[in-house]
């Protein structure tokens, strides 16, 4: 297993000036992201870029990148989205850059659509309409009941945002959508994204105390871990789990089980402490999401 305390942290900034790629100054980060259709946004602080990097932030600069990963092991991105706003602060001779970043942004915020659809259109194909006319997003996972969903019964109109068009239809078919690092992502109400198995969160992969049970499932706390997204399974084993014995025992232990990720809040430093990621999640029985 990869050794979870050498912590690597890389930002890169791009846009009309070029590229600039950071790893060596010291970085922050907190990172949110859900399954629902509210923005994923990140904070990310920098310190002590030169004078002309700073003032380029926000305009010149407008993408940002975040790749977080342990040294000998595989850098993730964590967070891939626009630059919003940025303050800048000085503390002694150190100077913070904090960039403010919301994933999605054109798309969201540009994104029109106007069209009207045939009776018999599936809602899978009015989807990847609309993500079409999202600038710079695409789209990405869906779960299996979505290419299922039936056709409608009479013909469907289109006019406004793109954004508004996907709630609406999220509503009428039961299913959530979300933009992912520059991807539109739809998974069904009682439906999981599979995505290479579900994520261990137990003490051998980093879990901090046991897991908080709640009405609809688990809120959990562990070492960082980039793979762990909203849609997602992780497979929770509390300290209560004797994963010795060869038994699944998860349905008995307390806190454990299998859950689909609702949202999940990532923070970290490469210089302090923090590298660590709260997720609250929704549990799954025999492949669907408990209601």
């Amino acid at each position: 297993m990869t050794r979870q305390w050498l912590r690597e942290i890389e930002v890169t900034i791009s846009g009309s000036a070029g590229t600039i790629t950071v790893k060596d100054l010291k970085i922050d980060f907190s990172v949110q992201k859900s399954i629902g259709s509210k923005q994923n946004t990140a904070t990310i602080s920098v310190w002590n870029l030169t004078k002309s990097h700073r003032k380029q932030l926000g305009e010149e600069f407008d993408q940002i990148e975040l790749k977080v990963g342990y040294r000998d092991g595989p850098k993730t991105v964590l967070f891939k989205g626009s630059i919003r706003d940025v303050t800048h602060t000085k503390e002694t001779a150190d100077i913070q850059s904090e960039i403010e970043c919301g994933d999605g942004d054109e798309g969201i915020n540009k994104g029109a659509v106007s069209k009207t659809f045939d009776a018999g259109t599936k809602p899978k194909e009015v989807i990847e309409y609309v993500v079409k006319e999202m600038p710079k997003t695409t789209l990405g996972n869906l779960s299996a009941g979505i290419a299922k969903l039936a056709p409608f019964s009479r013909p469907v109109s289109l006019f406004g945002w793109g954004f508004q068009a996907l709630d609406s239809l999220g509503r009428s078919n039961g299913f959530y959508w979300s933009v992912q690092n520059g991807q539109v992502e739809v998974v069904q109400y009682d439906e999981v994204i599979e995505d290479g198995g579900p994520v261990v969160v137990s003490s051998e992969t980093g879990m901090i105390g046991v897991p908080e049970i709640t009405d609809k499932g688990v809120k959990v706390k562990g070492l960082l871990n980039a793979n762990i997204m909203p849609g997602r399974q992780i497979d929770v084993r509390s300290d209560f789990l004797d994963e010795d014995s060869g038994r699944d025992k998860r349905k008995s232990d307390e806190g454990g089980g299998i859950f689909r990720v609702s949202s999940c809040t990532f923070s970290g430093s490469n210089r302090g402490e923090d590298y660590f990621v709260e997720v609250e999640g929704n549990r799954v029985e025999g492949g669907k999401v408990r209601k």
